[in-house]
């Protein structure tokens, strides 16, 4: 069985679009800076990024995906891990998913202000509710908004009497990840307990 930690990781800078390079070039250019990018003279680079990412027997599950997903850089051009980005009640829900455990509408309502209305919250609650029944729990999120909707990588959970298994399809192979049940709940209570704090 695998063994799972969640350690501080950072998304490093990286060129994001070289053919802009200068004030003048961005002005003329029909094309849009992505999100989190920073002009340099070497171009449009996207910024670091701060998340949690999963270690699987001690090495980073990104780069490990990079391999199945056959990526000429690495995923985290596009992707971070969906824990550990500053939200601990967005962390909450995640952490419950990967858990397996329900998710109550009054947690979810808890990730929006409070000022909004029922009728405002409303629809933001009915997609939340739709990425909570898929079977698929998004692992890595979008590295510019974090939303559901734009995709990411995913996994299904199964769980044994004594295990938990984790599977990612890869463009090329399937991933599967197998965890004692006890560990895996450990690690994942653990968290838990530190964002409640």
């Amino acid at each position: 069985m695998g063994t799972l930690t969640l350690q501080k990781y950072q998304r490093l800078d990286s060129l994001a679009d070289k053919s802009i390079n200068s004030l003048g070039k961005a002005v003329k250019s029909k094309k849009k800076p992505l999100g989190n990018t920073t002009l340099t003279n070497k171009g449009f680079v996207r910024s670091q990024k701060p998340f949690l990412e999963y270690f699987i027997n001690d090495k980073p599950l990104s780069e490990q995906l990079d391999k199945i997903y056959n990526t000429k850089t690495t995923i985290l051009e596009n992707w971070v891990g969906a824990l550990g980005s500053g939200n601990p009640k967005t962390d909450r829900i995640k952490v419950k998913q990967l858990l397996q455990r329900k998710v109550s509408d009054k947690e979810i309502r808890d990730v929006y202000p409070s000022s909004w209305t029922e009728d405002e919250f409303q629809w933001y609650l009915d997609k939340y509710r739709e990425e909570l029944e898929n079977p698929e729990v998004l692992i890595y999120c979008c590295a510019e908004c974090g939303d559901y909707d734009c995709g990411g990588i995913a996994v299904t959970i199964d769980q044994t009497e004594n295990s938990v298994v984790w599977n990612i399809i890869g463009a090329s192979d399937i991933l599967k990840f197998e965890f004692d049940k006890n560990l895996y709940f450990g690690v994942f209570n653990n968290y838990l307990n530190q964002i409640a704090k």
